[in-house]
């Protein structure tokens, strides 16, 4: 118990994010465990000096500047959830989407005033590029969409669509801690037809990293895949074409996209790997705890 409690505390600092003890429960890295199990261990860790406690936060030693880092960073993602949650309001008239959510760092309140705000978008069947060109129509439209090569200041509180599924193709083909952790702390917006259901059922593995993880999760996912039928053959033509000028208007891959069947990835840092390895490294520190 003490070995995953630590685990989970050096995943957390990466991202400089100490944890509330229920905060430890949720995210416990690899090990089914009751609140009360948690409570004894944290109880010993913090005897052997193995983690640290202050205001209510718990960290690695040496991070106690994290709490009022964390504070800070809570007010301002507050802000801009809320931001998040009036803007993406203009979107619920395209129909094919079926559900906007907050990723990144966001979606877990740790965000300052300089980061963007990143979406998480499901389309319909089919629909996926036809999404994303109305969705950027009308966040340009409204001014707050974060263009490519935009730095800075120039980014602060701009909506990013940062992954752009299809909602027969939710499953993620990485299956790691860090792919566990983006598909669970996605925060829903709105969504349609329960599909957030079948995102965490398409998404089941992500329980055997997080295995004492608890949400929302949304009942009634029903079958969408008939919407328009009678549409379908011009919808098609429609979404080619669509997809044919934004792969000509995108030109030369810029290190932000990756496009797959049914996805599209615009990270303008994909940190994953950086991750991982920070996450392997720390557990090495400590008493071989990767073993």
């Amino acid at each position: 118990m003490e070995k995953a409690i630590v685990k989970t505390l050096i995943y957390a600092d990466i991202f400089d994010y100490p944890l509330k003890i229920w905060e430890i429960h949720r995210w416990l890295i690899g090990k089914k465990a009751s609140l009360r199990q948690l409570k004894k261990a944290l109880e010993k860790l913090l005897q052997n000096g193995k983690c640290k406690l202050k205001n209510g936060y718990y960290f690695l030693p040496g991070r106690e500047g994290l709490v009022l880092k964390r504070k800070n960073r809570q007010k301002q993602s507050e802000r801009y959830l809320k931001k998040a949650k009036i803007l993406t309001q203009i979107l619920k008239p395209i129909t094919w989407v079926k559900l906007v959510g907050i990723s990144g760092g966001l979606a877990m309140g740790n965000v300052s005033k300089s980061h963007d705000i990143d979406l998480f978008i499901i389309a319909a069947k089919n629909k996926l590029w036809l999404c994303r060109l109305f969705i950027l129509g009308l966040l340009s439209l409204v001014g707050q969409r974060r263009k490519i090569g935009q730095k800075g200041h120039d980014v602060a509180g701009k909506l990013c669509i940062n992954t752009l599924l299809e909602g027969d193709k939710l499953e993620q083909d990485n299956k790691d801690i860090y792919l566990a952790h983006e598909v669970l702390q996605m925060k829903v917006l709105w969504q349609r037809d329960g599909i957030y259901a079948k995102y965490l059922s398409d998404n089941s593995w992500a329980f055997k990293f997080l295995p004492n993880w608890v949400g929302n999760q949304y009942q009634g996912s029903k079958d969408y895949s008939t919407f328009y039928i009678r549409h379908t053959t011009l919808f098609n033509v429609f979404e080619n074409l669509a997809k044919k000028f934004q792969l000509w208007y995108m030109k030369s891959p810029k290190g932000m996209e990756r496009i797959e069947d049914g996805a599209l990835y615009f990270h303008p840092k994909d940190c994953r790997l950086e991750v991982l390895a920070k996450y392997q490294q720390g557990l090495k520190k400590l008493a071989g705890l990767d073993k």
